[in-house]
């Protein structure tokens, strides 16, 4: 059974792979900020407008549904994010959650008898997956990186790409109207 619903949540993230936008602009006005909680390093970005805040797994779930518009676990937290005892948050809380440098998807964070080390790899060659639960419906949102290539001009754009996608997918939708209405460039 386990390896059925594997292989379904793995088939749909093949198909969600692709709804990744390739748009390099990146809709954040000066007045508005995102912000982001950081479970590790927080990523070096261009964006003036992120507001990143670094957090101890342990407290994450301790957080409000209001506090940040999503949640980044970067690289070196992944394993103990696959904790089960973090998967009820990851399908309950009401902001993305992404898994960023995850070659396993966001299938090992949900799945209580699964831990990181212990999943197989996609081979998807995506460097992000955001995971989100909306209304019982899982939503996965993959990223790579442009040509296949790691670069730090293709991480930025990387970051780029999930930070337009906070903004017009998942922020409130008051804060995404006032956002696509100002200028970009004030």
């Amino acid at each position: 059974m386990c390896k059925y619903l594997f292989t379904l949540i793995l088939s749909c993230c093949f198909l969600t792979a692709g709804c990744a936008s390739n748009d390099e602009s990146v809709l954040i006005p000066n007045e508005q900020t995102i912000k982001i909680g950081v479970v590790g390093h927080p990523p070096m970005v261009d964006e003036k407008n992120i507001e990143f805040t670094e957090l101890e797994l342990g407290a994450v779930s301790s957080t409000s549904d209001t506090e940040f518009h999503a949640l980044f676990i970067m690289p070196e937290s992944l394993e103990e994010a696959s904790s089960a005892r973090f998967a009820g948050f990851y399908k309950n809380v009401k902001y993305p959650v992404f898994f960023i440098g995850s070659t396993k998807s966001f299938y090992p964070f949900i799945e209580e008898t699964l831990t990181y080390s212990k999943a197989p790899s996609t081979n998807s060659g995506m460097y992000a997956t955001g995971f989100i639960n909306e209304n019982g419906q899982y939503k996965i949102i993959e990223y790579g990186f442009k040509n296949d290539e790691q670069t730090e001009e293709n991480l930025k754009d990387l970051y780029s790409r999930i930070f337009n996608t906070i903004l017009t997918e998942f922020a409130p939708k008051e804060y995404r109207s006032r956002a696509l209405n100002s200028s970009k460039y004030e």
